[in-house]
């Protein structure tokens, strides 16, 4: 387990998952054509991260996997797309026992590659991928599922054709009522390079 502390980052995770949520339910697309796999690079991880907060309005988060290396073999000043598949097996925990079965809890993932958000995602500007918001379960007792995600973001040679990967877990307690608990166990990730 990794020890965590609350993150003014994920406070703003709650109003910015809202509008990610109307964003992606409208027409918006991009389509990226034409493009050849050129590598794939696997990872797989077998340690456990919590990310916990116990205060009323409090966020979290802690590393799941730190700088993973994948190269874009174009040219310097060259670009590729990399596509991200990612799966965890997570745990929702609820902080109380009388909390009437809803968690109120916003959940997600952040991506960034080269310590950046993918673009185009789909993630807010600080690379959260939301995927759980008021889970409901017996109060007290931690629901636990497999969530995947799928995030695209195009990347440039600028001196090197080195970048890193880095993926969270994280929770806000976005009505302020007691805190919040998510841990990420087993979790795979590919990572597919397209050049133009």
């Amino acid at each position: 387990m990794h020890r965590t502390h609350c993150s003014p980052s994920l406070t703003i995770l709650a109003a910015v998952a809202m509008t990610i949520l109307s964003a992606l339910t409208m027409n918006a697309q991009t389509i990226i054509s034409n493009e050849t796999l050129a590598t794939t690079t696997f990872v797989v991880n077998t340690k456990n991260t919590v990310a916990r907060c116990n205060k009323a309005g409090c966020a979290a988060s802690a590393p799941i996997l730190t700088a993973i290396p994948v190269t874009c073999p174009a040219a310097i000043g060259a670009t590729c797309t990399f596509h991200i598949f990612f799966d965890a097996k997570v745990a929702i925990e609820l902080l109380c026992s009388n909390c009437g079965g809803g968690s109120d809890v916003l959940d997600a993932y952040q991506f960034l590659i080269d310590g950046q958000a993918p673009a185009p995602g789909p993630t807010d500007a600080a690379g959260h991928y939301s995927f759980d918001f008021d889970t409901y379960t017996a109060a007290g007792l931690p629901t636990k599922m497999s969530i995947p995600a799928s995030v695209v973001g195009v990347v440039t040679n600028s001196t090197s054709q080195s970048h890193t990967i880095d993926v969270k877990v994280g929770c806000a307690d976005v009505l302020k009522i007691r805190g919040c608990a998510v841990e990420a166990l087993n979790s795979t990730m590919r990572i597919d390079v397209f050049e133009p």
